[in-house]
């Protein structure tokens, strides 16, 4: 399967998680590429049989919890693209300490219910991702897991 993962970063917690979900991918099989959202494009998208996108969450224009802008930005342009039959999945960073943990994965969501796809598997919430010494081991079975999901 050819996926897709876009990512946005504001420490490099996401693109560090982002890497590992691509490599655990591409060890089952998919062929996985790994872009940063300031490279993506609408022909990225369409191009590719699965996508995963994957935010921090931050306080934007008052409000805690959301994606990066440039992610928002660009699901706002895919909303003329045909992502009939992709296999769609979101994650997250965030820390637990925040009132909306991982809040952009439900924004993320809403906004993917609105294109019309709804996610293949369950979206996968980090607390802290450099701070806890068992996410790296989360983020791989989430993607062992989303691996098998899309392929049954």
């Amino acid at each position: 399967m050819k996926t897709l993962i876009l990512y946005g970063t504001l420490s490099g917690s996401t693109m560090t998680a982002a890497e590992l979900v691509g490599s655990t991918l591409r060890e089952a099989g998919h062929d996985t590429n790994v872009v940063s959202i300031e490279s993506a494009t609408k022909d990225l998208v369409t191009a590719h049989d699965a996508l995963i996108i994957a935010s921090p969450s931050w306080e934007d224009e008052g409000k805690d919890g959301q994606p990066l802008p440039e992610i928002r930005k660009f699901l706002e342009s895919l909303t003329t693209a045909d992502l009939t039959g992709k296999k769609i999945a979101v994650v997250g960073l965030g820390d637990i300490a925040y009132p909306h943990f991982c809040g952009a994965v439900d924004v993320l969501e809403a906004k993917l219910k609105e294109l019309g796809v709804t996610p293949a598997t369950a979206s996968l919430r980090v607390d802290r991702y450099y701070s806890l010494p068992d996410n790296e081991q989360k983020v791989k079975d989430w993607s062992a897991n989303f691996a098998k999901a899309v392929t049954t």
